[in-house]
């Protein structure tokens, strides 16, 4: 499934909620000045020196760290974000067909909320700088500097701001990969600290405070898939050794069931190739829904009481391939996705969820036994 931003603006801490939101104080100008001792400029080079221990590679080229109040940083996030309302209407479209999202409220709007209140640093691969919100050199700024000081080095060795497919799911499984990495990293920083400076994290997680309001649950899940499935994916590849971990970021996934299964990527076993379905109109949109985009509709399911827990699990791991294509329909929008399931009881198992789907959302219909066409308007 496509996200609803690239990659490059999306390398960023704290997309999950009461993650990272430690109030910051207004940053002074940037002085030649030696750091003193205690401050967040301080701590650079010990962050640096760490990132290389435990990433296992050296930085080859000093980072540029700009330290900004909340107004400068708040206009280097937008820069770095860059701006696509039409994505974003379009990815709505998709998402309120397949009944994960309520209505067609402004994405780009709450995207653009959500990262404002909880994002407090940022690493852009295309200016190679790490921007703060702040200079507070508590704990719970100082593992952000680790976790940002580790992406700038995942690019100097291997280039993280590349050009992915938009029609399949390469972008989000790469940025699992890249964000997992960091988070391995930033985990490791805090399992060194004392428990006052653990607690202090926390409390400053809680103070977060509520996100900001008309923030769709559909896209909190979407920010967060990388931070929370990419810490096992990367663990599970570099328990194998460091060279196999610099490997993925060569060849890197390119499906969320490989980086949700470590062991189909490390077998180097990718989805199987699917035909496009047909549009019945003028289409606005096309790609892979994936094992990800197939689990957030089963979560839907299994909230209403139409599927267990263990039915959505084996339908999500019986996923093998799909391709979606979306058009417009007057004041409808509908996707139609031909899904390959692993063997005849996912299969089954699919057309039975994806029927009690179409049985509450007019418009759907499920067609086929193998592959499986699911149609969803609204």
């Amino acid at each position: 499934m496509r996200l609803t931003a690239t990659i490059a603006a999306l390398i960023l801490l704290a997309c999950t909620p009461g993650f990272g939101r430690a109030q910051a104080k207004p940053a002074p100008s940037p002085s030649a000045s030696p750091a003193a001792a205690g401050t967040l400029e301080a701590f650079i080079p010990v962050a640096e020196a760490f990132v290389e221990q435990h990433r296992g590679l050296r930085f080859k080229a000093p980072v540029k760290v700009t330290f900004l109040a909340d107004a400068e940083f708040t206009q280097e996030l937008e820069k770095a974000n860059g701006s696509d309302p039409t994505g974003y209407a379009t990815e709505a479209k998709v998402l309120h067909a397949l009944g994960l999202l309520d209505g067609l409220p402004d994405l780009a709007k709450a995207e653009h909320d959500l990262q404002d209140s909880s994002v407090i640093g940022f690493y852009d691969p295309k200016t190679k700088q790490l921007y703060v919100r702040g200079v507070d050199a508590k704990p719970s700024v100082r593992h952000v500097l680790v976790h940002e000081l580790t992406h700038a080095l995942q690019d100097q060795w291997f280039s993280i701001d590349r050009n992915l497919s938009t029609e399949d799911e390469s972008e989000l499984a790469f940025r699992t990969l890249v964000e997992g990495d960091a988070v391995r990293v930033e985990n490791q920083y805090i399992a060194t600290l004392s428990s006052a400076d653990k607690r202090q994290i926390q409390a400053a997680e809680a103070a977060g405070g509520p996100l900001p309001p008309g923030i769709p649950d559909i896209l909190i899940e979407l920010d967060s898939f990388p931070y929370q499935v990419g810490p096992r994916f990367t663990e599970t590849v570099v328990s194998g050794g460091q060279d196999r971990l610099d490997a993925a970021f060569t060849t890197p996934p390119t499906s969320t069931a490989q980086v949700i299964h470590p062991d189909l990527f490390l077998a180097s076993r990718g989805p199987v190739g699917v035909d496009l379905p047909a549009a019945d109109g003028t289409v606005i949109d096309k790609g892979v829904l994936g094992e990800f985009g197939l689990d957030l509709i089963m979560e839907r399911l299994k909230a209403g009481g139409q599927v267990t827990v263990g039915q959505a699990q084996a339908i999500g791991s019986g996923w093998s391939g799909d391709r979606y294509i979306a058009w417009d329909q007057g004041a409808q929008s509908c996707v139609r996705t031909r899904f390959v399931m692993n063997g005849r009881d996912a299969t089954d198992a699919l057309v039975g969820a994806l029927r009690k789907f179409a049985a509450v959302h007019r418009g759907s219909t499920v067609e086929g036994s193998g592959p499986v066409v699911f149609t969803a308007c609204a």
